[in-house]
């Protein structure tokens, strides 16, 4: 440290200093203004002043930290690893702490007490890193010292290569791991279930690809597993920890239910995969996933698993675990539908627990009539649960099927309750349609299409079970309406038949008829559908009235007071309201032929 003194006395004569004065001996003096301190310490400096009066003396304390760089050498140990020491001598007595950056983004700290040796292990031995290690003052007004720089070169870095790259628990209580060696370097294979105590398992000095087996293990066993390798330093280095898997499986109620260890946090972790019977059913991306419940199963079938734990260069697999397929009882169908696909076509759909490529299961489906109690077989289906049924007319009639299920265990269940069509019909402008549920969850609402041909409105319902119809003189001239109701889970609707809507409805009158009672053409009838209201009279050439009726199913049968009308022409006249109370008057002529 350099100090530069100033004379503050006015009138000085001489000026003169000592910088290290002990306070006892008698001190040589010196005119010189600065001084160098090139070792820690604490100091007096004296300063002596001649005035005309006399000599005056003044002293001040000066305190320098140690400035100087710490003394430190490393040894290559082989593949990453450094071994750092530290000087023991008296500059490092001079600080309260060291840095140590190790030039791969990593620190240590050296406090007083501490050992004066370092390891360090680099990842990567491609470049050549510099340690920088420098001294540090604690609470005091110099923070630190001078840096030394001390550049690493690596020996052996072929150590690092060392390393397993798959672990596999067999079924025959064998660990068999297999790792890439160096050639001449000592490895030996060591093994752990608590990650503390190892054992060893073996020692190899072969270079490449070596599979190792460690027998008499326990597979329900979690291993850890490392190699060490002898260092040029006279230590081992280990290879990174692998962590053995471990999987357990049973059956619950149809299904598989398989867990396994958690792996030990890992940045290179990448998936579990879980096998059965050889191919991947699953994999999970997560760490935390240590899980699964296998729905894909038939009763009374026998899976073998296996769990892999993927690392980005590492895997590790469990011993094979089998579970046969077993449930106490039979479930139930819980989750089934029909539905109109047509006038001649009902679509029946059924939910089958553990339905899936490799169950069994028989399925037999039942019909009858609605409201009649007498149900047959239609079909039995085998590893199918949906079916499609022609024999019916869905436009006159709800029809109600029921199931029989056997599962592949051979648990039969008793039969299900009906479910039933959706008939759908019309009344004036009224839609009504039969309130049996065609969904066995049940119905959670209604809902009615309008279709026209601009497209279709869906009118939600709830539960109930008819609507009015809403026409007026804009509406389009013809819609069709069907109704769907959705159940409870949203897995399942069903369609009724597809009723027909015209906003003005037509009434039909013939041009002739002829009343001779050979069964064709005796009643002249005018024929229209949706009406509410109707009048129809028949006029002869003098415009008298010889027939009227207000039932449109009533017709002239051609005579006049029980004597038969003339042959010729007449004239009819109607009156009706249609469905959208529209009075409409329509008139016409036709001929009376015998």
């Amino acid at each position: 440290m350099a100090v530069k003194l100033t004379n503050t006395v006015s009138n000085s004569l001489n000026v003169s200093y000592n910088y290290g004065y002990d306070g006892r001996s008698a001190p040589s003096l010196s005119t010189i203004t600065s001084n160098v301190y090139n070792i820690r310490g604490s100091f007096v400096v004296l300063q002596q002043v001649v005035v005309p009066s006399g000599v005056i003396y003044a002293c001040k304390s000066v305190t320098v930290f140690e400035n100087r760089q710490l003394t430190a050498a490393y040894s290559s140990c082989g593949g990453g690893k450094i071994t750092l020491s530290l000087g023991e001598d008296q500059i490092i007595a001079g600080y309260d702490e060291a840095r140590i950056e190790w030039g791969d983004g990593e620190t240590s700290t050296w406090r007083r007490g501490d050992s004066y040796i370092f390891e360090h292990n680099y990842t990567n031995t491609s470049t050549s890193p510099t340690v920088k290690v420098t001294g540090l003052h604690v609470g005091k007004s110099c923070a630190q010292g001078a840096t030394a720089n001390i550049p690493i070169s690596f020996q052996q870095a072929q150590l690092n290569d060392i390393s397993i790259k798959s672990v596999e628990m067999l079924g025959s209580g064998i660990l068999r791991l297999n790792y890439l060696g160096v050639t001449a370097i000592p490895t030996e294979i060591k093994y752990s279930t608590d990650g503390n105590t190892y054992g060893t398992a073996g020692r190899r000095s072969s270079g490449g690809l070596q599979p190792v087996d460690i027998s008499n293990v326990n597979v329900n066993q979690s291993y850890k597993v490392k190699l060490s390798s002898q260092d040029l330093c006279q230590g081992l280095t280990d290879s990174k920890v692998i962590t053995s898997m471990t999987l357990a499986g049973k059956s619950e109620d149809g299904k598989n239910v398989l867990t396994w260890n958690k792996y030990p946090a890992d940045a290179d972790f990448v998936s579990y995969d879980l096998l059965r019977d050889g191919t991947i059913i699953k994999s999970f991306s997560s760490i935390e996933e240590i899980t699964y419940t296998d729905e894909d199963v038939a009763c009374g079938s026998y899976s073998e698993y296996q769990l892999i734990a993927k690392l980005k260069e590492v895997t590790s697999t469990s011993a094979p675990v089998g579970v046969k397929t077993e449930v106490s009882s039979a479930r139930p169908i819980l989750q089934a539908s029909v539905s109109v696909a047509g006038d001649n076509m009902v679509v029946i759909k059924a939910n089958v627990p553990g339905a899936g490529p490799n169950s069994t299961y028989d399925l037999s489906i039942e019909k009858a009539e609605s409201g009649t109690p007498t149900f047959r077989k239609i079909i039995t289906l085998y590893n199918q649960s949906e079916y499609s049924d022609p024999e019916v007319k869905t436009a006159e009639t709800s029809y109600c099927y029921r199931f029989n299920y056997q599962n592949s265990c051979g648990q039969k269940l008793p039969v299900i309750q009906p479910i039933c069509t959706i008939l759908l019909k019309k009344n004036l402008t009224t839609l009504n349609w039969s309130p049996e549920s065609p969904l066995l969850e049940g119905t959670e609402s209604y809902e009615v299409s309008q279709i026209a041909s601009g497209g279709a409105t869906a009118i939600p319902n709830q539960l109930k079970t008819s609507y009015t119809v809403q026409l007026n003189a804009q509406s389009d001239l013809e819609y069709n309406f069907q109704i769907r109701a959705k159940s409870v889970s949203g897995n399942f609707e069903s369609l009724s038949n597809i009723i027909n809507y015209r906003r003005s409805a037509g009434v039909f009158v013939p041009d002739a008829f002829s009343p001779n009672g050979d069964g064709y053409n005796d009643v002249l009838e005018a024929k229209s559908t949706q009406l509410q209201s109707f009048a129809f009279s028949v006029l002869n050439r003098w415009g008298e009235v010889v027939f009227h009726s207000e039932d449109i199913a009533k017709g002239w049968d051609g005579t006049i007071n029980g004597e038969n009308a003339p042959v010729g022409s007449y004239v009819y006249k109607m009156t009706f309201v249609d469905d959208i109370n529209q009075t409409v008057e329509k008139s016409g002529t036709f001929m009376l032929l015998r």
